[in-house]
């Protein structure tokens, strides 16, 4: 014999009648959006501003390996750790933990190594090593090349449920600071660790702090 339908039941009946399953997160689709827009911006800063004119001679210097794979390193493991964090199934849990204890060690490792290579040359003086002119192009530089990353993470972002917003927003600019230093390293002539460490670094510093206090204000889950 079939039962009346309570007011209850008929509320329960219309809140469920619109859901549709949720379709999983797809991290290939999310990492071939940012690899598509590092394709991007590479040919456009080029265009832009050219390719260092010592190139040909650069690639035959360990330094210059050593700053595109200490950079691409950095922001590989930002990145993955931002799209991890998406995930609230997975953002407590050990995959993430992991990302963040080997980007803390990639960055003490990369810096020892280029201490190394530092040591094993004769530069100039400290002063021209530094060269804060083109030190503070170097910082706009790298700031606005990680602009059009942050609006695409942000993207990402808004379509992930992370748990912990402050957190996932500090990955976010690690991520778009590192994709914009590699990407601007095509351009700098200076491969000296000292000022990568200072300028380089210091960019994805301003970028990092800015992200974490400005994303979760703009970006409400």
């Amino acid at each position: 014999m079939p039962t009346e339908l309570t007011p209850r039941d008929l509320l329960i009946d219309g809140l469920v009648a619109d859901l549709r399953p949720v379709q999983p997160r797809r991290w290939t689709r999310d990492a071939l959006l940012i690899v598509a827009l590092i394709l991007v911006e590479i040919p456009l800063l080029i265009a832009l501003r050219g390719m260092r004119p010592d190139m040909p001679a650069a690639m035959g210097e360990m330094a210059f390996w050593w700053k595109l794979a200490a950079l691409a390193s950095f922001a590989g493991l930002s990145g993955a750790a931002l799209l991890v964090s998406l995930d609230p199934a997975v953002t407590n849990g050990p995959r993430l933990a992991r990302l963040w204890r080997a980007l803390a060690i990639v960055v003490p490792v990369a810096l020892g190594l280029g201490w190394l290579i530092d040591a094993a040359t004769r530069g100039p003086s400290l002063t021209a090593r530094l060269d804060w002119r083109e030190g503070v192009d170097c910082l706009i530089s790298i700031f606005l090349l990680s602009l059009p990353m942050i609006a695409a993470l942000v993207v990402l972002m808004r379509r992930g449920a992370p748990t912990r917003p402050e957190q996932t927003a500090l990955a976010a600019g690690l991520a778009a600071a590192g994709f914009g230093a590699f990407i601007f390293g095509f351009h700098c002539s200076h491969d000296d660790p000292l000022y990568v460490a200072v300028w380089y670094g210091g960019a994805v510093l301003v970028v990092a702090l800015l992200s974490r206090w400005l994303l979760p204000r703009l970006v409400r889950w």
